[in-house]
């Protein structure tokens, strides 16, 4: 009973002693933090006394401003010009194709899907635009702004000419479609069928 009661009082003083451990680890994290903020505190007052944030904070705050003259950049307004084109490029096609009943199942669902694509792929790059033209969303110099817009009327012209180079083969399409029927028509009146 004598050792019962050693042991337990051992295990007892123990769990105690691991307790003061832990809490000694947290007093030391808290320490730690506290250590930090001030060398962090006083490096900013040394900082400040140099001028330091002033020039940083005043350069980094200029890369979250647009510039109007990169906002009126002439590119921004040919992507959203040419967005319009292929959206009415591709409605047109489509209205066009559906009119002249000669295009069914996969055809027409193919043509669809595709001009579904490039206008998503347009919208991408338009709300990309946006962001690159649009206060506080990138830090970015002008430079780097006029160089992403390039990037992005360069993939818009693209978008524009695979739109108007699709139109034009499904019309073709439609065409060689609407003379084959023509041409059975024809060769069925000919020899009265």
């Amino acid at each position: 009973m004598l050792l019962s009661n050693a042991v337990q009082g051992q295990a007892k003083q123990r769990k105690e002693l691991l307790l003061q451990i832990a809490a000694l680890h947290v007093y030391m994290d808290y320490a730690k933090k506290g250590y930090s903020a001030v060398s962090k505190g006083l490096n900013f007052i040394g900082d400040v006394k140099k001028g330091e944030v002033n020039l940083h904070g005043g350069y980094f705050n200029s890369l979250l401003n647009v510039n109007p003259k990169v906002r009126n950049y002439y590119k921004t307004a040919e992507i959203i010009s040419m967005q319009f084109k292929i959206m009415k490029t591709c409605r047109k096609t489509v209205s066009n194709l559906n009119a002249g009943d000669l295009f069914h199942g996969n055809e027409l669902k193919h043509v669809e899907r595709s001009f579904k694509r490039l206008l998503e792929n347009c919208d991408d790059t338009l709300n990309e635009l946006i962001t690159i033209t649009t206060d506080s969303k990138l830090e970015l110099t002008d430079d780097q702004r006029i160089e992403r817009i390039d990037a992005l009327h360069k993939t818009m012209l693209e978008d524009y000419n695979f739109s108007i180079s699709f139109s034009r083969e499904a019309a073709l399409l439609s065409l060689s479609k609407a003379r084959t029927v023509k041409d059975a028509k024809a060769s069925l009146a000919l020899y009265d069928l």
